[in-house]
């Protein structure tokens, strides 16, 4: 291994190994529990993996079983992090499961094509930890989270690309050689950018609270008064356009219609929704109002003849299957068993769902 990549990888190895053992140490303090630390170790282990080289020792084989699954603890805590109210599943340890599976495999009875399933598989999760750190850009609250996720998708993006870029043209010769320079700087940076980000995101509910507390540039030359004049005044208006003008109904309403129904920068209403209400993404602040006229709809006598679907788009679900979706995840039964439920009881609201708008979907 030329010395340049040896003292990337190691550098590598060093930044993961602490990362790793503080945020296991404190994991219960963390919105994502352990899984950060858990990645960490696990990327640790690829690169000492990778440092040390093939054929591998025997005592060995164990680290190169927990490195196998890296890509997919990537995508693990990708969901951890970016996806409120996520909860890993029996799913994702099964996802998780197949590589170290097949890498056991390969060690005792090796043939071609597992290398090449191995890779295919790896670059697959890396790719959708990109598309899932992605897929909630615009509808994101959180303005440090929001801002790391560009970042954190485009490493993710270039890594596979450096995987595929060193499986193009082979660990030898000076072309594969800069290949895994490539691949090792990239992963440095990942590295990097996964430490700054879990040391310092990634914290107690205790910290981003002092941190939400701090004052805006923007407004900090203001009295405090005025300022809190200003964002009570705001949060009455939005209140006032989601409660009374019922603005969600709106075909393909979204974070940039409200903006400029309320006239005031974006980054306002985020932090106002945010700070103000509790939610951490705009799909759950929204979806709060829809399903509270939605149950209020289901459980009304004189709606029993209105179709399921109406109520949906009447809303401001653009279909079906969204709306039952979203509708058993708040309720915890589908739109037609909760009317019949309504129904049977001609008492309005089943008992504990239907709760103030402000508070359905906070996370």
């Amino acid at each position: 291994m030329p010395p340049l990549e040896l003292a990337v990888r190691s550098a590598t190895v060093a930044i993961l190994l602490l990362t790793g053992i503080v945020i296991l140490r404190d994991r219960r303090h963390r919105e994502t529990g352990p899984y950060g630390g858990l990645l960490a170790l696990s990327v640790a282990a690829d690169s000492i993996v990778t440092i040390v080289g093939y054929p591998l020792p025997a005592w060995l084989w164990p680290l190169q079983l927990i490195a196998a699954g890296t890509a997919a603890l990537l995508w693990i805590w990708t969901g951890a992090v970016f996806v409120d109210d996520y909860r890993p599943s029996w799913r994702d340890a099964v996802a998780w499961a197949v590589l170290p599976a097949m890498g056991a495999y390969g060690l005792y009875a090796w043939r071609p094509w597992i290398g090449s399933v191995e890779r295919a598989l790896a670059l697959l999760f890396i790719l959708l930890a990109a598309w899932r750190i992605v897929a909630g850009l615009r509808g994101d609250l959180v303005e440090r989270r929001r801002r790391l996720r560009p970042l954190l998708a485009a490493l993710a993006v270039l890594y596979a690309g450096g995987i595929l870029l060193v499986n193009m043209l082979g660990g030898t010769g000076p072309m594969g050689a800069s290949g895994r320079i490539v691949d090792a700087a990239l992963l440095a940076a990942l590295a990097s950018a996964f430490a700054l980000f879990t040391m310092r995101g990634d914290r107690s509910p205790f910290a981003q609270a002092a941190e939400a507390s701090r004052p805006d540039p923007d407004t900090a030359a203001r009295p405090s008064a005025a300022i809190d004049d200003q964002e009570d005044a705001l949060l009455a208006r939005l209140r006032q356009l989601m409660e009374e003008e019922k603005v969600y109904r709106r075909e393909g309403f979204g974070v940039s219609a409200l903006v400029a129904a309320l006239d005031v920068p974006e980054y306002r209403v985020r932090r106002l929704i945010n700070q103000r209400l509790g939610h951490r993404n705009f799909s759950s602040f929204v979806n709060g109002y829809r399903l509270a006229e939605a149950t209020a709809a289901l459980a009304d006598p004189a709606q029993v003849d209105v179709p399921i679907l109406t109520i949906a788009l009447d809303t401001g679900f653009q279909s079906i299957g969204p709306f039952n979706r979203a509708f058993k995840a708040h309720t915890g039964m589908t739109p037609t068993a909760y009317r019949k439920q309504a129904d049977s009881r001609m008492q309005g609201p089943i008992q504990g769902i239907g709760q103030s708008t402000t508070e359905i979907g906070k996370t």
